[in-house]
């Protein structure tokens, strides 16, 4: 059983997490992606996450606040060894606008759960070696 609103989960599954560096793609989930499968190949990596600070639980955060958190979060998966790239959660419809996020290459499942609740996120976006990204609820 999870907290989060239902229709907040169809929101989150229909987002667009963009991938904007070095070549931009699009992650959606229960999507296989070709790009991050070759991603994977090229890197040796067999994992990846998207992850964000924006918004914690959600709540609407002034700009200031949410660039704060998402400086903290790059420094600690920097801190951590990680390589991290930009991205962005966006809407496709338009109706609330994107959330800056990172794209992490090699960033287990524990560990992307534990930057996220740590954060005060609803969820992250996983995928392991088979390129599917998943929507992981954390409360």
């Amino acid at each position: 059983m999870t907290e989060i609103p239902p229709d907040l989960i169809s929101a989150y599954e229909l987002t667009d997490f963009r991938v904007l560096e070095p070549e931009a793609f699009t992650l959606r989930i229960g999507q296989q992606s070709d790009k991050l499968q070759a991603l994977f190949h090229a890197s040796g990596a067999n994992c990846a996450a998207f992850l964000t600070a924006w918004n914690p639980y959600s709540e609407q955060t002034t700009d200031a606040e949410n660039e704060r958190l998402q400086s903290e979060l790059t420094k600690r998966l920097l801190l951590e060894g990680f390589v991290t790239a930009r991205g962005l959660g966006a809407d496709p419809s338009g109706e609330w606008p994107g959330e800056e996020s990172l794209f992490v290459l090699g960033l287990d499942l524990a560990r992307a759960k534990s930057f996220g609740k740590h954060f005060r996120q609803n969820a992250v976006v996983w995928a392991d070696a088979d390129a599917v990204p998943q929507l992981v609820l954390l409360r």
